[in-house]
Formats: C-alpha cells, structure tokens, sequence
C-alpha cells in the first residue's frame, strides 16, 4: 500500500513539473520570438533610444524578473510580489506601443501633442496648454559635430560679492548647492547663426553661448543669499562626441560628475540640472509686470524610486514662484520614459529645472533665474529653520 502510495506521488509530481516546464519553456520563447521580430522589423528604418525605451517601460519590473527567473532562480526569489504574467497583452504593448490601461497610449503615435505620453502633470502651473507639455528633442548629427570638446572636470566656483549690511543668513563658505548641465550645449535661434538663418530650433547647439551661462546667474543669485553654490563646467556633450557615443548618454555622463563632486565636497545637498526646452516662444514665454520672462517648469524623474521626495522638492519652489510671479512656472512633470531617473536618486533635493525655449533670449532667462533663485533660496532657509528647530539643544 505504501509503495504504491509513493509510486503514485512521484508520477503526480513528474507530470506537474512535465507541464510547468512546457508552459515556461514556452512563454519564455514567445516572448523572445516576439522581441526578435520587433527588432528585425524595425532593422531597416532603425529603432531609436526613445522607442526601446518605451519597450522598456511596457516589461514590468516583476515580469522581468519572472523571464529571467525561468533560467536564473535568483531572480525568481528576489522577487517581492506575485505577478501574472498575460502574454498576450505583453506582446500587443511591445509591437503597437499601446498600453490598454492608459488610453494617452492609443493616441501617443497618431497625434503630435500625444506623442509624449510617458509624461506625467503632476502639478499643473496656471492655463497648462496641452501644446505646451515639455519636449525635448535630440539634436541632429551636424549640430553635435560642428564643435570640439572644451569642458574641464574642475568646479567653477560663483565669485561671492560682498554681503550687504542686512545680510545675515550664510552658509559660512561652505558649497551646499551644485548647480551643472547635463545638456551643456543647449543654446538658442538667435545665438546660433546656422539656426537663426534656417530657423532651425534643432541646430541651435552651442560650446560656448548656452544654457551654462543661466547656471552661472543662478548661482549667483544664490550667493547673493548667502548660499554657497558651485558650477559644474564639465562639456558632457564634448565628451560624448568625441568618444564616438551617442546624446542618450548624457545623463550617465553627467552622473559620473555629481558623484565626484560629492565625494569632494559632503556638504553638498542640493543639485540642480539647468535645461531648456524645445519649444517654440509662445509656449515658453510670459509677460509679468511689463517685462518678458522665460518660463519654467520642474521635471522629476519617476523610475527613481523616492522619486516623491524630490516631488516635495519642486512643489515648494514652484509655489513660492507662483505666488509671486503667478504664471512663470508652468508646473511639475513626471517621467517614466527615456532616462526616467535624471541623477535624482543621488539626494531628495535634487531637481531638473527647463528654463525656457529655443527662441528665448538670454536676458529673458536672466530674469528667469534670478526669479528661481530667490524661490529656492526661501525653500533653503525655512527648511534649515525646521531643521534647527528639531535639532536637540547642548547642554
């Protein structure tokens, strides 16, 4: 009775891993059959960083983990949550794109203004356009080229003016804010002769007459607050072009520099990754007291995983913008495509801000960032106010 007993256990166990192999085994083909012939299809008009990164988005974390669990039982026990995996839907999202749960998706390929559905309004600034959300495009391969590398790795630190009488808030020399630009070269039409002849917003690439220079009165506005600010210099673009590597890079590049300025320096605890955006004047310019002023708007990167924080971050400066100059910041957007991280997860104080467009001038921007360093100068100090005040007293 017995042996038969355990006869009988084992062929029951034998045909359940018989099927549960033949149903991975599959599955795991099917989902490497779809891949390849994506690709394939897509080998002759070639697959840009923006639609793998889509591909990307569309596997979950935990299916991920599943598929390579089949092979690699390390990753079957790292997982956190039972996922299901649907093939069927998986394979629909990498060919078409098309994510059933969010209907932006069935638009995204279609429409132009759909077409950055990987971006998410967080916080809306005042009349948010639909043709106003951020874009920002690649530039061509001539506007890379036409320059050669001249960025350094050494810090420029902002030359301090001396403090005004009333001036009592310091952060006594020490650099606490780390202001760099992972796109150095963006530049502007009027800067740029090529651009401004062809009105080519994507020629508008530049070493020298960039978005730099608005870190620089940044940093300088923060001074003036007695904030210690220093400014990355470091020609991430330059690099990239000379070692043959393409744009998408950037924010790996730009990675390798905060980190080594904050094994320099551990006061450091804000960082800041100036841009501007590809739109066109009309959506990234506004009138305030009878001067023109670039706008600006915050973007937070949502694959970091305590990407709330730096959230919190940026809606208490956009606050304290909006409440004095109403209609300067456009809002706070997530992303989960393309980098979807920007060097965020480094600290919760670290934030990409755009300031302005293509067509704007630099004085405009000028403007601008004074405006934005006065703002984070406040969010700075209340928060070292907080700090101090929960901090425990000497005896």
């Amino acid at each position: 009775m017995s042996r038969k007993s355990r006869n009988f256990i084992v062929n029951l166990y034998g045909a359940g891993v018989q099927k549960s192999f033949v149903v991975l085994s599959l599955s795991t083909a099917v989902i490497f059959v779809l891949m390849g012939i994506l690709f394939a299809s897509q080998a002759g008009k070639g697959l840009s960083s923006q639609q793998v990164g889509k591909m990307t988005v569309a596997m979950s974390s935990g299916v991920l983990l599943r598929t390579m669990g089949y092979e690699i039982p390390y990753f079957t026990a790292v997982q956190k949550a039972e996922e299901n995996i649907n093939v069927s839907s998986l394979a629909f999202r990498l060919i078409t794109s098309i994510n059933p749960k969010d209907p932006r998706s069935f638009l995204g390929n279609e429409l132009p203004g759909f077409s950055l559905f990987d971006t998410e309004v967080l916080v809306s600034g005042k009349d948010l356009a639909l043709s106003e959300l951020p874009f920002e495009s690649s530039p061509p391969p001539e506007a890379l080229k036409k320059d050669a590398a001249t960025g350094t790795d050494s810090l420029a630190k902002v030359q301090e003016e001396k403090p005004m009488e009333q001036e009592v808030l310091s952060t006594n020399g020490r650099k606490v804010f780390f202001i760099y630009n992972t796109h150095n070269r963006e530049s502007w039409v009027h800067a740029v002769p090529e651009a401004r002849a062809k009105n080519n917003p994507d020629l508008a690439m530049d070493s020298k007459k960039n978005v730099t220079l608005v870190s620089r009165r940044l940093a300088q506005t923060l001074e003036k607050n007695g904030i210690g600010s220093s400014v990355g210099t470091t020609d991430f673009t330059g690099r990239l072009i000379n070692r043959g590597a393409p744009y998408a890079l950037s924010y790996a590049e730009s990675l390798k520099a905060v980190k080594a300025v904050m094994a320099q320096n551990r006061d450091l605890d804000y960082f800041i990754d100036i841009h501007r955006d590809s739109l066109r004047r009309k959506s990234t310019t506004v009138a305030l007291d009878g001067k023109s002023y670039a706008q600006i708007h915050f973007v937070v990167g949502m694959r970091n995983k305590n990407w709330e924080k730096n959230q919190q971050f940026a809606l208490k400066v956009h606050n304290v913008v909006e409440k004095k100059y109403p209609g300067l910041s456009k809002g706070i957007f997530g992303k989960k495509g393309g980098n979807g991280e920007y060097n965020q997860s480094v600290s919760p104080n670290a934030i990409l801000v755009e300031v302005g467009g293509v067509d704007n001038t630099l004085e405009e921007c000028y403007r601008t960032a004074d405006v934005l360093a006065e703002a984070i100068a406040e969010v700075y100090w209340e928060a070292e106010k907080a700090n101090a005040k929960t901090q425990p007293k000497r005896s």
